[in-house]
């Protein structure tokens, strides 16, 4: 009887091992699984939502409040000696703080592909590889000083 319930519990064990260890080996083969995260692949870094302050005639005018991701080549992302979202978040501050050619205060339509397109050239510079591909702007609000909320201590 105990070598019956052993025989059991072998056969089990052995059949689970090689399911396993065929999706293992097939993942790589499956239609739409190249996704972002193979080796060598792409992958996507979404930062933190900035407040980049807007400043004119001497006075902070408004904010800027952005949030971006970024595609990036995994390969170099795990080679980077430094945080990849750190250097991103500042590029994203300095870009929309020097203001090249975006005016936020103006209600008008922006040129935000040539946002994305410096971003991604001004990180990839600072870099010294091409490790950014595309920017996606997934927030992008202005909102003049006079409506933001005041922090007052009560």
């Amino acid at each position: 009887m105990i070598r019956l319930v052993a025989v059991g519990l072998w056969a089990c064990a052995v059949t689970v091992a090689a399911g396993y260890a065929a999706l293992w080996w097939q993942y790589g083969r499956i239609p739409g699984i190249e996704s972002t995260h193979l080796p060598g692949g792409l992958d996507t870094l979404t930062t933190r939502p900035v407040s980049v302050p807007i400043i004119a005639d001497g006075a902070v005018q408004g904010y800027v409040v952005a949030q971006f991701a970024f595609t990036v080549e995994a390969a170099l992302v795990k080679r980077l000696p430094i945080e990849p979202d750190l250097l991103l978040v500042d590029e994203a501050i300095r870009t929309i703080y020097a203001g090249n050619g975006l005016d936020f205060r103006q209600m008008t339509r922006q040129d935000l592909p040539a946002l994305a397109r410096t971003l991604a050239e001004n990180a990839n510079a600072r870099l010294g590889a091409r490790l950014v591909q595309e920017v996606l702007i997934q927030e992008l609000n202005y909102v003049p000083k006079d409506q933001v909320r005041s922090c007052r201590s009560m």
